[in-house]
């Protein structure tokens, strides 16, 4: 087998949709809740002083 080849015998799509769906949950009611952006650029972000005018 290639090196890009399905591995479709360990391939879990019900599984791998249903964790996909659960970190969209996840950061969706983390926005709506507390406004914050779940992310690593928002971590980096918030560990950079603001610029000017932001």
């Amino acid at each position: 087998m290639g090196e890009w080849a399905v591995d479709w015998e360990n391939f879990t799509p019900w599984e791998s949709l249903t964790g996909g769906v659960l970190i969209g949950l996840g950061t969706s009611v983390l926005l709506l809740f507390s406004g914050r952006i779940a992310g690593i650029s928002s971590i980096i972000g918030g560990l950079l002083p603001p610029r000017q005018g932001d």
